[in-house]
């Protein structure tokens, strides 16, 4: 093969990754040969190579036995390009599952270029500098994947965010229990713990979202932020910090919103709603992606759950908000799938989420489980709100208190 050849490869690769999105897969092997992924597109795997840079025995069951390695990984793909570059040959064969391509400066039209038209006119350029080739294989080797040996994975930005409020929020209870001598209870509830009369009597239905930054429990705060860690390391890479966010938010207010429509007044804290809100994500894109049918992928997600079914059943710990989380989880990932096969689904998820929204409003509206009631743990953080200098809350909070225990009475 030529380098004029070689470049054109080099080039088609740089323009898939710079300007699609496309990434390296590093299959760690020898030879003129580039596998591409994109982490957003669950149907289609690319292979670029040079024609007859491969003379080995059984091609094809190498590059299938890459491909199965690369599926169990990415999950599976319905279409592989094998895209092969040449000086003078141009031709292609479609068969069920993947599509062979030969390019060269002579090749006018191909289902590959149909796809992506953006590589005609780098088959067309016909001038080029000696230094072309060498500049282009630069560029693409920093964008190869390098290999980290022994190094501990870092935490995504929005996960160490996330970790960083709930350790403050807990710092925070801490100081003024064992500085200010208050009763940490008390103030949870003060900083947005989710507490049923408050919502009622105060209408703070915030707490449904700040509830799970909040933790009283060393132990709890710790088994939580582990559990972030590991599903954020997994998560925020491939869905990007917003939808990771999203995710969160989504699962802590449902969960909360079950756990009100479930149970009477009781004091809930933490972000175990969120978590499973995660995990319940990333069991709908294993299905999506086709990963669900490896065995290790299958032995990880047991794992999990086996772990998160054990914190579900600890002492003090309210299942409902773990199950309201997880459904969150679940309509989020479907919502944002990508799968052409699912897209009639994801019209039915948007009504349904609608219909489930309007339905869990409605029940809050007419719930009537409001005991046992906590009287002087109300007062009390009244009274500490007085302290940190509330007041403009504090009146309004009591005044609704007293109306609503008068009522009560």
């Amino acid at each position: 093969m030529s380098k004029h050849t070689e470049l054109l490869m080099t080039q088609t690769a740089l323009t898939l990754i710079e300007d699609e999105g496309y990434k390296i897969i590093d299959v760690r092997i020898m030879g003129k040969e580039i596998w591409l992924n994109h982490p957003r597109n669950t149907r289609e795997l690319l292979r670029l190579s040079l024609n007859g840079a491969f003379n080995l025995p059984m091609q094809e069951e190498r590059t299938a036995a890459i491909r199965r390695a690369i599926e169990k990984i990415f999950g599976e793909r319905t279409l592989l390009y094998d895209v092969r570059f040449d000086d003078e040959e141009s031709r292609y064969e479609l068969l069920e599952e993947t599509a062979f391509v030969v390019l060269s400066h002579l090749t006018q039209e191909n289902v590959f270029l149909d796809r992506f038209p953006m590589i005609r006119p780098i088959l067309q350029k016909a001038e080029e500098k000696p230094t072309d080739l060498e500049d282009a294989q630069q560029r693409l080797a920093i964008l190869r994947p390098k290999r980290i040996e022994n190094v501990k994975p870092k935490m995504p930005k929005a996960t160490f965010v996330v970790v960083v409020v709930c350790l403050a929020m807990y710092g925070i209870v801490g100081l003024f229990t064992d500085l200010g001598g208050y009763n940490p209870i008390n103030t949870s509830i003060l900083l947005g713990a989710y507490y049923k009369t408050f919502i009622i009597v105060n209408h703070e239905y915030w707490r449904f979202l700040t509830s799970g930054f909040i933790h009283t429990d060393l132990i709890h705060l710790v088994m939580n932020m582990y559990a972030l860690y590991n599903l954020g390391l997994y998560f925020e890479p491939k869905f990007g910090w917003k939808q990771l966010i999203l995710t969160l938010v989504v699962g802590v207010i449902s969960g909360s919103a079950f756990l009100y429509i479930t149970s009477g007044n009781l004091l809930a804290v933490g972000l175990s709603g969120g978590l499973f809100a995660l995990l319940g994500a990333i069991v709908i894109y294993q299905i999506e992606s086709g990963q669900i049918k490896y065995r290790p992928i299958q032995m990880q997600l047991l794992q999990l759950f086996v772990i998160n079914l054990f914190i579900a059943f600890l002492p003090g710990i309210a299942v409902m908000a773990h199950v309201g989380g997880f459904f969150g989880g679940i309509l989020v990932a479907l919502y944002f799938n990508h799968k052409p096969s699912w897209k009639n689904l994801k019209m039915h998820v948007k009504i349904a989420s609608g219909v489930l929204v309007i339905a869990m409003i409605g029940l809050i509206a007419i719930d009537k489980k409001h005991q046992p009631f906590y009287g002087k743990t109300d007062y009390e953080v009244v009274q500490q709100a007085y302290d940190f200098g509330l007041d403009w809350y504090a009146d309004g909070l009591k005044s609704n208190l007293d109306a609503y225990y008068e009522g009560i009475n």
